[in-house]
């Protein structure tokens, strides 16, 4: 990106900062504001992958500490996972630490809101029903945190689990996760978002709950229609996990 998390790095007591980029053109504006900083001495710039970097080459010696922020809004989505193992097994030191050290997925019941019921959801158009639209439409969206006022019909529930300490890749993994419908209500679906474990006990989420200003947005997957539920009602979610996929659907 912009080398932001390499300044802040060397702010924070790094002798020596070595970052990658895969896209040329940033990679080339993070230099340009690196020097503009006056961090230039600190900092190596290289445009390439992280899994393309060599040792002895790009990196005078293994790591003592590895930062990154390769996230998408459902958490996998852009290589998290063997980017890190990757790292964790070539670049960094035996007793290296790792920012962050693991994560979590998310999910709740969401509960009716009149904006995203209209983003996600075909109704009433100028006189014309056209609700049966709504069988062949995608049931995952993405939400912006503008959409205020989003509440649960659930308690919070952890869907995944992410250690980057671990020698695994989570290729593929499907469980059912028992729902406990904590107030009566009109739900839309499931609603999810990201809990990154930083470093020991400093954790960062984006609960869209609660008012904050992360980048990440938080994805919905709808019900085909909005569905009635009464508190004490057990709804039952198949979560799918996949190596940089994830899915979730209700299931009958």
């Amino acid at each position: 990106g912009s080398g932001l998390l390499a300044m802040m790095a060397v702010d924070a007591g790094a002798q020596k900062v070595i970052t990658c980029e895969t896209n040329k053109s940033i990679s080339e504006i993070a230099k340009k504001i690196i020097t503009k900083n006056g961090y230039q001495e600190q900092i190596t710039v290289i445009n390439k992958k992280s899994t393309e970097l060599l040792l002895n080459n790009d990196l005078p010696q293994k790591a003592d500490l590895i930062i990154s922020e390769i996230f998408s809004s459902e958490f996998v989505g852009e290589g998290i996972q063997p980017s890190i193992l990757d790292a964790k097994k070539r670049l960094l030191k035996e007793d290296g630490k790792m920012i962050p050290e693991a994560g979590e997925i998310k999910l709740a019941l969401l509960e009716r809101n009149s904006k995203i019921e209209d983003l996600c959801y075909a109704g009433i158009v100028n006189g014309y029903d056209l609700s049966d639209f709504n069988k062949v439409t995608a049931n995952k969206f993405i939400v912006p945190f503008n959409y205020s006022n989003i509440s649960f019909l659930s308690n919070v529930n952890t869907a995944f689990s992410f250690d980057f300490y671990s020698k695994n890749i989570i290729k593929r993994k499907e469980k059912i996760i028992k729902i406990t419908v904590s107030k009566s209500g009109i739900c839309l679906g499931l609603i999810t978002w990201i809990k990154v474990n930083l470093y020991q006990k400093i954790y960062l989420e984006n609960n869209p709950s609660c008012m904050n200003n992360s980048h990440w947005m938080t994805p919905i997957y709808t019900f085909e229609k909005p569905l009635k539920f009464s508190e004490g009602d057990i709804i039952s979610i198949k979560a799918t996990l996949l190596e940089d996929k994830v899915w979730f659907e209700l299931v009958r």
